[in-house]
């Protein structure tokens, strides 16, 4: 357990091996974790990827770590978070928003929006909070998995390893978020491409992805709107005005791939 989060998350989703629905259902995060739970898996095998499909990976990526800073960010301004989950959340919004900062000034991203619908019911409590971001972190994992694989048959070496790099980090936000909900934080010996999620907790028995549009199809699914008003009850969110919020601690360091 992270030190400073305790069982307040509640007894029943604080227990390691909690059925998928008890977590799900936990602190108003049933909707959204349902949701996502059941996005589809979409897009065939990444084989021989054209340039045009590289430069589509790096545009997704963008436009989802627009979605990961907001989301981390507002969560510091709308809930009560323990200090030590206050300086966790806040260190993965300033990682989020470097990825962006990366992705678009070093590897020429264009984010598809910058407006994001975020349903109410992330912010709903400490509980809604770990539960999406284990699964959108989970995404995100996927989603540089496939970057990766893209990029690396256009041979785009430094991209490739930037996406390796990403995958690091964000599979670190994922294990943090884990073990706020309770459970085994250490639980792969590798990350998870398109197979379905085998872990117990969130998003188990969700499928994986093999194109960057299947990333953006299982936000949806949960009620993200990309420009667009998402199918949940929810609010737009513009990353322009919350990225001047964005904590920047200063013991995060690495702050751009090599």
């Amino acid at each position: 357990m992270i030190d400073g989060i305790d069982s307040n998350l509640t007894a029943t989703d604080a227990r390691r091996g909690a059925s998928r629905r008890e977590v799900l259902l936990a602190g108003g995060a049933g909707a959204l974790g349902f949701a996502l739970a059941a996005a589809p898996a979409a897009g065939a095998a990444v084989r021989g990827a054209t340039r045009g499909e590289s430069e589509e990976v790096v545009n997704v990526a963008a436009t989802v770590e627009v979605l990961t800073t907001i989301v981390t960010t507002t969560a510091l301004q709308k809930l009560s978070l323990p200090p030590a989950a206050v300086a966790t959340v806040g260190a993965a919004a300033r990682e989020e928003l470097l990825h962006y900062e990366v992705l678009t000034e070093r590897f020429g991203g264009h984010p598809a929006t910058t407006q994001i619908w975020v349903p109410d019911a992330v912010f709903a409590s400490p509980t809604a909070l770990f539960t999406t971001l284990v699964i959108g972190e989970q995404i995100c994992i996927n989603l540089y998995l496939v970057a990766t694989t893209v990029w690396a048959s256009n041979g785009l070496g430094d991209l490739a390893r930037a996406g390796a790099e990403l995958v690091g980090n964000e599979a670190v936000h994922r294990a943090l978020a884990r073990q706020a909900l309770g459970l085994q934080p250490n639980d792969r010996a590798f990350m998870k491409y398109n197979q379905p999620e085998e872990a117990e907790g969130p998003g188990h028995g969700m499928p994986g992805f093999t194109t960057a549009r299947g990333a953006i199809e299982q936000f949806e699914a949960a009620g993200i709107g990309f420009g667009t008003k998402g199918a949940s009850p929810g609010a737009f969110y513009d990353f322009g005005a919350v990225r001047r919020h964005t904590p920047n601690p200063s013991f995060v360091n690495t702050r751009a791939p090599h």
